[in-house]
């Protein structure tokens, strides 16, 4: 074993008996209280070229205490688990996300079965534009190899302002076939399977043979509850944790809910609960004709609500931490910069998962 310090880690001696080390990807701090200035020595000395009898002999501590030092850091993950030289094919591409999931894990194993799923995994992301389009550029950039593309929209000029990989020169192709081609640009060996559908109550059973670990809803037609009662039905059906990939209405964005089959809230009860939540007298209810509506938007709002997807999407596919959004769903509000969460509970009365739910055996 050649143990390194984290290259994310600073090390500061406090004072004669203190000694920190401050994670700054996490902003963690951890302190050890030293006699001298031997453990400050062996700290410095851990840059993974040493073996531990070698870091031993060198500092005239007994090994069986240097072991318990180093197990004692590693456990801290003030360690460094990456070891670039083996294992990681694409280290060089993704170092930054491989040092990223570094962080949650506990070992040099432990890092190489994150990094295995987060790459090996397959999402099939429903609608590509505004959201969708910027949730893929995310999924390629983080390392994700194989995605399944749904959309039978073609590019138009109106799309431009806010969708990610679309040109004036690819007005009137197919949504799927342009963005593939702008994905190949950052990763070329990315496995992409097209689905040149719109969602609807069937369509998603074409992928009935295919192995997929989590499904991004980013479509809105005829609406986005509408497409995520369609998805969160197969989801649970399957049992593939699914995002609902959020939106935007009246310079509010949504951010939307995280769910794992039969361990956090389904689709089917956010949508109970927002029923009771919304309550109104149909009679004092007047419908309004508005021909063309069109809801403001503009890149920055859809891409930053698709990053938080991305955030989401990676904790699923790769287990390095739980997700935050379970649970709940937020608002964006882009005048205060502030984001307002809503807690949804999972119901023991829900059709779908709960006591006597249709898919709580699934």
């Amino acid at each position: 074993m050649k143990p390194k310090l984290s290259s994310t880690t600073s090390v500061v001696k406090i004072s004669d008996s203190v000694l920190e080390f401050f994670k700054t990807n996490t902003r963690e701090q951890v302190r050890i209280k030293v006699d001298d200035d031997t453990i400050m020595n062996i700290v410095l000395s851990l840059d993974g070229s040493k073996e531990l009898n070698t870091i031993s002999e060198e500092n005239g501590i007994q090994y069986d205490s240097l072991v318990s030092l180093i197990n004692f850091l590693d456990n801290k993950g003030v360690l460094d688990h990456v070891d670039p030289k083996s294992d990681f094919d694409s280290y060089t591409s993704f170092r930054r996300v491989i040092h990223f999931l570094s962080d949650f894990s506990g070992s040099h194993d432990e890092l190489l079965a994150m990094w295995d799923k987060l790459e090996n995994s397959t999402v099939l992301i429903v609608g590509l534009g505004a959201v969708g389009s910027w949730v893929a550029c995310n999924l390629v950039q983080s390392g994700v190899k194989n995605l399944i593309l749904m959309d039978g929209d073609t590019v138009d000029i109106t799309n431009l302002h806010r969708q990610f990989g679309y040109s004036e020169g690819d007005v009137g192709l197919k949504k799927a076939d342009v963005l593939e081609k702008r994905l190949k640009e950052y990763v070329a060996d990315i496995n992409v399977m097209k689905s040149y559908d719109f969602l609807d109550d069937g369509t998603l059973s074409q992928f009935d043979e295919y192995d997929i670990d989590l499904i991004i809803n980013c479509a809105d037609k005829p609406t986005v509850d509408m497409t995520s009662l369609w998805i969160g039905e197969y989801g649970m059906k399957r049992s593939i944790p699914h995002i609902v990939g959020g939106g935007y209405n009246l310079h509010l964005s949504l951010i939307g809910q995280t769910v794992i089959p039969n361990k956090t809230a389904c689709v089917k009860c956010f949508q109970m609960q927002l029923e009771e939540q919304n309550k109104i007298d149909p009679k004092r209810v007047k419908k309004l004709a508005v021909k063309n509506r069109k809801v403001g938007s503009f890149g920055p709002m859809c891409s930053m609500i698709a990053s938080m997807v991305g955030m989401e999407a990676i904790k699923v596919l790769s287990g390095c931490t739980v997700p935050a959004n379970i649970n709940r769903r937020g608002e964006f509000d882009i005048y205060s910069m502030d984001i307002t969460y809503h807690e949804f509970l999972r119901r023991d009365d829900c059709e779908w998962c709960g006591k006597k739910g249709r898919f709580i055996d699934s």
